[in-house]
């Protein structure tokens, strides 16, 4: 498939680099990262936006601490894209953890270490909300303590936004973002509240596979949105090689029974 990443990518022979895994306006006219076209989007950028504040400057001066962490789906979570392959809810029982899943052991030591740090997690997809459920369920089942970490609470689909689970959202990941900011960070929009909702989104962490989705995002001010790699995933690996300090986050793992920044 043709895919606007290629454009992003380290010259051969160069050390592997995450931060240069960057995003630009020109990149996102073509491709994507989710290989169903249903679950992919357009994001128009206004050319008349004052050219000082480009993508790849939004947020980089950005020192709130993270207090949410929003993950994708497809291709981020898992290694596959569950939508294109038309998994069913039923079909998840039965399903290989290890080989759907991009790096599982690290992504349960990840998100069991946010809730412990009281750092709240979300997932925003494009995908079909039962099919996500039945793979948190499974992938949490003896780690929830008192309740679910993962539940309608925290998972927001396109059913939420006015259209049907495995369809794009008009305005992309940006009106999901921004549904997690008010629910579960107390964001407020308005004129009155501009700089309380912009301490809001400065504070949020984004993780996709889709260069439309990461630039529609940091357009919108959600400054700490980092781009996955479709072929490999949310991985220990891609962590330690610069995808934690995209997020704002690049010490959060560096001791696995310490607080962040230890």
């Amino acid at each position: 498939r043709t895919h606007a990443r290629a454009a992003l990518a380290v010259s051969r022979g160069a050390p592997s680099s995450w931060m240069s895994r960057d995003v630009s306006p020109s990149s996102s006219s073509s491709g994507s990262g989710s290989e169903d076209p249903s679950t992919s989007e357009t994001v128009s950028v206004d050319a008349s936006a004052p050219d000082h504040e480009t993508p790849h400057e939004i947020g980089t001066e950005n020192q709130q601490p993270v207090s949410l962490v929003v993950f994708d789906f497809d291709q981020t979570i898992l290694r596959i894209h569950s939508w294109g392959e038309r998994i069913a809810p039923g079909d998840v029982a039965s399903r290989d953890l290890e080989t759907d899943v991009a790096d599982l052991d690290f992504f349960k030591r990840f998100v069991l270490k946010l809730v412990n740090r009281n750092i709240k997690v979300a997932i925003a997809s494009f995908g079909q909300y039962e099919v996500i459920q039945k793979y948190m369920d499974r992938i949490f089942r003896d780690d929830d303590g008192d309740g679910q970490i993962f539940s309608r609470h925290n998972i927001t689909t396109p059913s939420q936004h006015g259209t049907d689970d495995g369809r794009c959202v008009v305005g992309g990941k940006v009106p999901m973002l921004d549904y997690l900011v008010e629910k579960m960070l107390g964001g407020i929009r308005g004129e009155s509240n501009q700089g309380r909702w912009r301490r809001c989104t400065a504070r949020v962490a984004f993780a996709d596979d889709d260069e439309r989705n990461i630039l529609g995002a940091r357009k919108a001010g959600y400054g700490n949105s980092a781009l996955v790699d479709p072929k490999k995933g949310f991985t220990e690996t891609e962590w330690h090689e610069g995808l934690g300090k995209a997020l704002g986050m690049g010490e959060f793992m560096s001791c696995e029974t310490g607080d962040q920044g230890e």
